[in-house]
């Protein structure tokens, strides 16, 4: 999947992904040791480096990624991270954006009843504070 550029910066959107999530994306050098580490690359449609690429442009279809959702907050990027950027709280910025703009992808009334007999409490509990707001 090719990523869109465009040639407006959304400034309003990169300022408000730093104010959440109290990371400078624009000290990434684009190494890549965070996709080399990230344990959900293969459901990712974009790598964790291709997401910070896309905040530091300022790419307003960030929020549309399906990887911020793929995430597991793992941290692995974080820790690996040579500039010391907290990637992870990044990604958690990208979400909280899009849940605070009735973007939800968990809704409980979609959710098969013998799923919820099936599946753990915590997972569930989980899965709500990440995917709904």
């Amino acid at each position: 999947m090719a990523m869109e550029l465009s040639s407006k910066v959304n400034r309003e959107l990169v300022e408000q992904i730093k104010e959440i999530s109290g990371q400078n994306a624009n000290l990434c050098m684009q190494c890549g040791t965070c996709s080399a580490g990230c344990t959900g690359r293969e459901n990712m449609d974009f790598l964790p480096r291709q997401v910070m690429r896309a905040i530091q442009l300022g790419n307003a279809g960030m929020l549309d990624y399906k990887s911020i959702w793929v995430c597991s907050t793992c941290l692995i990027c974080t820790a690996r991270c040579p500039r010391g950027i907290d990637i992870a709280r990044l990604m958690e910025a990208l979400r909280v954006i899009n849940l605070r703009r009735g973007r939800e992808v968990l809704a409980a009334e979609k959710i098969p009843v013998e799923l919820l007999t099936r599946v753990p409490q915590m997972a569930l509990t989980s899965g709500f504070r990440k995917l709904s707001a």
